[in-house]
């Protein structure tokens, strides 16, 4: 599995790149299956007044069959990428779900 940081509007430091990995490394656990999980990260640097979501990160998780993308917005970059993990685990553990379903179903 390969994970790849971009980012649009901030630079990527070892500490940000470090904690991507290890919540990407999250995402792994529930499927072996995952070869490409490619992270994108954007900080709004035009922001209206009264919007105080300025950090937004984008997952795109490729699986054999399908492909699974998140996007998420929050305050912090942290918080934002975070919350990407756990609606992409979510995801890839319901996928999953529902594959082994199908799988027992076909062999009665």
């Amino acid at each position: 599995m390969t994970v790849i940081v971009q980012a649009k509007s901030l630079p990527v430091t070892q500490a940000l790149r470090t904690f991507v990995q290890e919540q990407a490394a999250k995402i792994a656990k529930f499927s072996g299956k995952v070869s490409q999980i490619t992270v994108y990260l954007e900080k709004a640097t035009l922001r209206k007044s009264n919007d105080p979501l300025i950090a937004s990160v984008k997952y795109h998780v490729k699986m054999p069959g399908k492909d699974i993308v998140v996007r998420r917005r929050a305050a912090d970059m942290y918080d934002a990428i975070v919350d990407a993990t756990d609606r992409v685990t979510r995801q890839v553990r319901k996928l999953k779900e529902r594959r082994l379903t199908l799988k027992r179903k076909a062999e009665r």
